[in-house]
């Protein structure tokens, strides 16, 4: 091959080159631009699907209203439980019986807004308490369920008994016998002997054989004889 043959050879394959970069130019610049309408076709597919229809919208209110009424009714459910569960009321009355059987005479009665007399010790006194006549013997009895608080013996009451009647209620009972029927802690039932009456300590000799009788409401005193009237 001669120079003039040569020369025309390359020319040609400079050509061929010059053809292979055009065409590879066209091709990335046609996949370039499906690959951006690609991507603008799909940011207008999500955008289109972006807004609620009406249909979504009342499905998506009746899922919230139903997961609220759920929500009431677990709550509803949960309050009936606790209720069941709770106690009596505080602050109701128990319905109180007399811890005596038979007509009661007070012998010193109850007074703490003023004083009264008392003959044993011979002076005017506040008495949170009712002292009712009876005999020695005589059955004392619970005026009221409840649990039995305290059992001590007291210098100027003698042996005495509380019972708690729940959480507000406490009745005392004073001037019993050595030999009380109940022990601290246990549960009693209304009218069950609790003890009997034994005789007066120095303190109330002079009112004869007695049982003293107390009632107090969340720690304030009130008059037995009055709630004992208003039982039913």
């Amino acid at each position: 091959m001669n120079q003039k043959e040569r020369r025309a050879a390359r020319g040609l394959q400079i050509v061929a080159v010059c053809c292979c970069f055009c065409l590879l130019a066209v091709g990335a610049g046609v996949t370039y631009r499906a690959m951006d309408r690609e991507k603008a076709g799909g940011s207008e597919t999500l955008q289109k699907e972006q807004p609620v229809t009406a249909v979504q919208s009342k499905t998506i209110e009746i899922a919230q209203a139903e997961q609220q009424r759920e929500a009431e009714k677990t709550k509803e459910i949960k309050e009936t439980k606790e209720t069941k569960a709770q106690p009596a009321r505080k602050n109701e009355q128990p319905v109180f019986a007399a811890p005596l059987e038979g007509e009661m005479k007070v012998v010193l009665g109850y007074s703490t807004d003023h004083a009264i007399y008392d003959p044993t010790l011979e002076q005017y006194r506040t008495n949170a308490s009712v002292s009712l006549s009876a005999k020695q013997g005589t059955e004392v009895k619970a005026a009221a369920d409840g649990v039995v608080k305290e059992v001590k013996k007291d210098a100027q009451a003698g042996n005495l008994v509380r019972i708690a009647h729940g959480e507000d209620w406490l009745t005392t009972y004073g001037q019993l016998a050595d030999a009380v029927a109940v022990k601290e802690g246990e549960s009693v039932k209304q009218g069950q002997r609790i003890g009997t009456v034994a005789a007066p300590t120095k303190y109330g000799v002079a009112l004869g054989e007695h049982l003293i009788f107390a009632m107090e409401q969340n720690g304030e005193p009130q008059n037995p004889m009055e709630k004992m009237k208003t039982a039913e």
